[in-house]
C-alpha cells in the first residue's frame, strides 16, 4: 500500500483520522489532532500499521440527492 503527502488514514485498529505529512521508505510521518489535549500532533508511524480512508465530499453527498 502506498501513501503519498496528504492522502488521509487511520490505523488499523482504529482511531483519529491521520493526514500524511511526509512518506519515508519505513515511516509514514502524519499530523492528526489529539483531543484530549486540544491540539495537533505529529507522528511517524510503520506503513504496515496505516489504512488508506476515503473521505466523501459534501458536495457529492449534496449532487447525489
Amino acid at each position: 500500500m502506498k501513501f503519498e503527502i496528504g492522502d488521509i488514514a487511520q490505523l488499523k485498529s482504529g482511531g483519529p483520522l491521520l493526514t500524511v505529512s511526509s512518506v519515508e521508505k519505513n515511516a509514514i510521518q502524519c499530523v492528526y489532532f489529539a483531543d484530549e489535549i486540544g491540539e495537533f500532533r505529529t507522528y511517524d508511524f510503520a506503513p504496515a500499521l496505516l489504512v488508506h480512508v476515503e473521505i466523501e465530499d459534501a458536495e457529492e453527498e449534496e449532487e447525489e440527492d
